[in-house]
């Protein structure tokens, strides 16, 4: 008998069941935390056998690893756009990221869930976390540098606790959001954030 189609490879299958668990599962930790949803939870949410799913993850730290990434690549792409741009781009772009966190809200909850079950050393999503902030924090003062650099931000400015500065703030407004979205809009409040930045790290006029 010949075949007019191809179905999809045993590995393609793979892949596509791969990525439907971990959607199913970051919903459930966005909603139960990590410790507070079991793999059989989450197995029998997939509709898949808690073996089938360890075949894919192999464990439950696994899973949770693979839903940070998916959750991180995102961010990580936007912030390597960050790296590339002026000065002033970066300021005028970080609105569009809170934009972007409040059109996926989910995701946004489920990275701050993540990162407060993380904060133990031995908790299975610390050393991620450690090396994202670092990361990040890394990519921040790289562009406060080129600013300075280029004459446009004050030289009196500490790039590195500057960087560690600003992170906290989105995070910080990202966390009142998601507690209290009708008291917090995130877009207003990172705009108004970006504009009082600007003030603060542009050069003095002479």
């Amino acid at each position: 008998m010949i075949r007019t189609g191809q179905d999809p490879s045993r590995r393609e299958r793979a892949r596509q069941r791969r990525e439907e668990i971990i959607t199913v599962a970051a919903g459930m930790f966005a909603r139960g935390g990590y410790r507070g949803t079991s793999l059989a939870d989450v197995a029998a949410e997939a509709g898949i056998t808690q073996p089938g799913l360890l075949h894919h993850f192999g464990s439950k730290a696994g899973l949770l690893l693979a839903v940070i990434e998916r959750r991180d690549s995102d961010s990580e792409a936007f912030a390597m756009e960050l790296l590339g741009m002026e000065p002033s781009g970066v300021l005028r772009a970080m609105p569009e990221f809170a934009r972007r966190n409040k059109e996926r809200a989910g995701l946004a909850k489920l990275f701050t869930v993540l990162v407060a079950e993380s904060l133990e050393p031995d908790s299975p999503g610390h050393e991620h976390f450690v090396e994202r902030y670092r990361a990040m924090r890394a990519i921040v003062a790289e562009n406060i540098r080129s600013a300075q650099a280029a004459g446009v931000t004050r030289q009196d400015i500490d790039p590195v606790a500057k960087a560690a500065e600003i992170i906290a703030t989105l995070d910080g407004l990202q966390t009142q959001w998601l507690l209290d979205p009708d008291a917090v809009d995130i877009v207003t409040g990172v705009e108004s954030y970006a504009r009082t930045l600007e003030r603060d790290l542009a050069c003095p006029q002479r």
